[in-house]
């Protein structure tokens, strides 16, 4: 008890913060290099090499053959955008420009994509089952993706969907028949499609 009213040993205080703050000072740090991506994106990296992209304000890391975006709480990653080739089974479709855009957002081994085709610039659906090609480099994922859509034209909504079957670069386009089962999309069905038609599909897909 005789301890107990003593006054505290400021001595011993200011030592042990003055080890704490000594600690912090020489504490290995992971810094990662600041890079805008927009203008100069680095050359010949390692796997695992780390960098703070400036034009994205985004971590990226290097898997070996692209740079992966490290997802933030607080921000989105970016959102990717390519233009697909527009395709029947028949190989007869006419159109101008790019009448397919895909949008994808990927964080770690999921990817949310959102499709789009736009009837404005095809001059002739052709006949056969209508399909898109995603481009070389969009990952392929680990199962089968099917996404949920539809047809806007004229007024009306048709409703649709789309399969990539795993491994593969090739959206099939489907629609439901009344019976339970499905139906391919082509030129007439299950719309007659033009220039005002607009076929929208959305999925979520695990990456290989």
């Amino acid at each position: 008890m005789a301890y107990i009213n003593q006054p505290f040993d400021l001595r011993m205080i200011m030592s042990d913060l003055d080890q704490r703050l000594r600690k912090l000072e020489t504490a290995q740090r992971l810094t990662a290099p600041n890079v805008d991506f927009d203008t100069s994106t680095p050359t010949n990296p390692r796997i695992g090499d780390m960098y703070y992209d400036t034009d994205a304000t985004l971590l990226k890391y290097w898997n070996g053959t692209a740079f992966i975006e490290i997802a933030d709480n607080n921000l989105s990653p970016t959102i990717i955008i390519t233009n697909p080739v527009l395709k029947t089974t028949n190989n007869n479709i006419v159109y101008t420009g790019t009448p397919v855009t895909v949008e994808g957002e990927r964080v770690g081994k999921m990817l949310t994509a959102y499709a789009e085709i736009l009837g404005t610039t095809v001059t002739n659906w052709g006949t056969g089952q209508i399909y898109f090609t995603l481009p070389v480099g969009f990952p392929t994922f680990e199962h089968d993706v099917v996404a949920p859509g539809y047809i806007s034209d004229g007024g009306n909504t048709y409703t649709i969907f789309g399969i990539l079957a795993k491994g593969s670069s090739d959206m099939y386009l489907w629609s439901p028949t009344s019976n339970g089962g499905s139906d391919i999309v082509d030129h007439n069905s299950p719309t007659v499609l033009d220039a005002t038609s607009k076929l929208v599909l959305n999925g979520v897909a695990i990456i290989a």
